[in-house]
């Protein structure tokens, strides 16, 4: 009879210890739980502020890259409008060449023993595919030269009087039995668009003061 109260006895204590761990466990997981929470308030709370530090971010880098894009549409505009004004100092600097030369040869109408009846300017033509403009064109009875101008005259642009002189057999064929001359005319004139010139046998003017210069007279014939 005692032993079996005392069965009963830790079965009792037995169910109190697990009904007390049972509590103590229970508290532990409420206090996990609401550190969990805590942690996840914490979370929601930088993603926040994270959030909103980015947004800040990004509007200060969309402001920034406004600003850039303004400077860069007021850098193209600036050269475009340098480019317009050096463009305007180019065509006004060649018609001012074209000009001094023209009246040279009027006043003149000689130089190097030829003399000339005829003086035209900015003779243009176009024949099926090919079109070209011819600065100024010396004519005599059965020659002419056929003169190409620049403000200042380089040297690669020296060979681009041989194409005019082609061009113009083409488009003026009722010349094809005049003797053909080549020339360069330039208010500067580098001595290597000289040496070019007489290699190709083109006449040379340039300016001295308000008169004509010529620089070389030693030229040759095209006949094609």
């Amino acid at each position: 009879m005692r032993r079996k109260n005392s069965d009963h006895q830790e079965v009792w204590d037995l169910l109190y210890e697990l009904i007390d761990n049972s509590k103590k466990t229970d508290k532990k997981i409420d206090n996990l739980r609401k550190r969990q929470e805590e942690t996840d308030q914490l979370i929601r709370e930088r993603q926040k502020e994270t959030d909103q530090l980015i947004r800040e971010r990004q509007k200060e880098t969309d402001q920034q890259i406004e600003k850039t894009n303004k400077g860069i549409d007021k850098t193209y505009k600036s050269i475009d409008k340098l480019k317009k004004i050096v463009g305007g100092m180019g065509n006004n600097n060649g018609h001012v060449a074209e000009n001094f030369f023209y009246n040279s040869f009027v006043k003149y109408r000689s130089f190097g023993g030829y003399n000339f009846d005829f003086i035209d300017k900015n003779l243009e033509r176009t024949h099926k595919d090919i079109r070209d403009e011819f600065d100024i064109i010396l004519t005599n009875s059965d020659f002419m030269v056929i003169v190409e101008v620049k403000y200042n005259f380089h040297p690669e642009d020296v060979k681009t009087v041989l194409k005019k002189i082609r061009n113009f057999r083409i488009l003026f064929p009722n010349y094809k039995d005049y003797k053909i001359f080549g020339a360069i005319a330039g208010m500067a004139m580098p001595q290597k668009t000289i040496e070019q010139a007489k290699k190709y046998g083109f006449f040379v003017f340039t300016q001295d003061g308000t008169n004509l210069k010529i620089l070389n007279d030693q030229v040759v014939e095209y006949n094609k």
